[in-house]
């Protein structure tokens, strides 16, 4: 039997008397929920030779050896990926007039764009003061293998090397006059 009040008046309602009784709640099931995976970014800049290219880029090979009177200098040879200034820290190098560098580099395909021809790594002169030196060294294709770049002018440079993508590999070797 229940009970309803109606405007402070108490009415007896007659039907089956019920008692409550305790039923089980709903409870959550856990499910496996997607969640997003960090991939470790590859490390930047220069790094010890030889660098492996990523999958599904051309094996990075080496660059072309010194010429004309140009020799290899251990200290001046230098791997990396993505951009990077060598020699890294404040470290510089000295050199005379027509000097060379010595390029391979390895870039995700399709870096250099359609046809296949568009400048993928660049290699710039940085003066004592951090401005740009006179000469500067690019290179076309997704790939290079001993690449060779003659630099005109002397003088006292660190290089700044620019990629179009972080995946880009290199290994370039400088040949002081």
């Amino acid at each position: 039997m229940g009970y309803f009040i109606f405007h402070g008046k108490t009415t007896t309602a007659n039907g089956p008397a019920s008692t409550p009784s305790a039923s089980v709640a709903p409870t959550a099931t856990p499910t496996a929920t997607p969640t997003a995976t960090a991939t470790a970014a590859a490390a930047q800049g220069v790094m010890a030779c030889p660098v492996a290219a990523p999958a599904g880029q051309h094996p990075l090979g080496n660059p072309a050896p010194p010429s004309g009177g140009r020799r290899a200098v251990a200290s001046l040879d230098f791997c990396g990926r993505g951009d990077a200034t060598i020699p890294p820290g404040t470290t510089r190098f000295m050199t005379a007039n027509n000097w060379e560098l010595g390029i391979a580099d390895s870039c995700p395909q399709g870096s250099s764009g359609q046809g296949g021809m568009n400048t993928v790594l660049t290699v710039n002169e940085l003066l004592t003061d951090g401005s740009q030196g006179p000469d500067s060294a690019t290179e076309p294709g997704d790939w290079v293998d001993s690449g060779d770049v003659l630099m005109g002018s002397g003088g006292n440079y660190q290089l700044q090397v620019s990629t179009v993508s972080p995946d880009c590999v290199w290994h370039i070797a400088i040949y002081p006059a």
